[in-house]
């Protein structure tokens, strides 16, 4: 059986969008573990995983900012190098292209292969995106 990590920043709206992700994956007979990223960050292991999916909050007055919580999380990320990701930011009409490039740096410095990127506005995103996506 496939397994998929869903991490993200803690958020009313990322938590709506992680529901969708999680059925629409699920729908597949797809295993999904997640994970919410908070100040204490503990040990990750990404290796145990087919994919890991992470969603970010889109923070500035413009937009463009990731949480900073990543960067805790992603220094507590371990077995990262081939790892498949996915990346996602809440959908804002500012700076959504320059959150989306940071968040895909950060991962791909750690070794990861960014598979897809995406804005995810609803539920209803999040689940018809996880349904199209072939594991």
């Amino acid at each position: 059986m496939k397994k998929v990590l869903i991490a993200y920043s803690k958020d009313e709206k990322l938590s709506s969008i992680v529901d969708g992700l999680k059925l629409g994956f699920e729908e597949h007979g797809i295993k999904v573990d997640t994970e919410e990223i908070l100040n204490n960050s503990t040990k990750i292991y990404f290796g145990r995983y087919d994919l890991v999916v992470v969603g970010s909050l889109n923070l500035g007055i413009f937009g463009g900012k990731i949480d900073p919580k990543i960067d805790l999380f992603l220094q507590n990320a371990k077995m990262t190098t081939g790892q498949d990701v996915i990346v996602f930011v809440q959908e804002r009409f500012w700076g959504r292209s320059k959150a989306l490039k940071s968040l895909m740096n950060k991962l791909e410095s750690l070794g990861c292969v960014v598979k897809d990127f995406r804005e995810l506005a609803s539920k209803e995103d999040g689940q018809r995106y996880a349904k199209g996506f072939q594991l």
